[in-house]
């Protein structure tokens, strides 16, 4: 998928979210693996408030996001 169209999935709604997902996309995701590519857009097409649980929360999530997650809740 074309970083544009990644960027573009992570509009949620929330700024806060917005901003942390997008940052995160233009620095980190071309950089990742094809499989941590392929698992970071299914994790950012997730409910939005979803996302907010894990990341805010701290809700339980799929293994296969968990390095997504720590990743996401230690980038500045």
């Amino acid at each position: 998928m074309r970083l544009s169209e990644v960027i573009w999935k992570c509009r949620k709604g929330i700024r806060e979210i917005d901003i942390l997902l997008s940052r995160y996309t233009q620095e980190v995701y071309p950089k990742l693996s094809e499989i941590e590519q392929k698992n970071y857009v299914e994790f950012i097409e997730q409910d939005t408030f979803e996302i907010l649980d894990v990341l805010i929360n701290d809700k339980p999530i799929d293994a296969k996001f968990l390095k997504i997650v720590q990743a996401l809740k230690s980038f500045n």
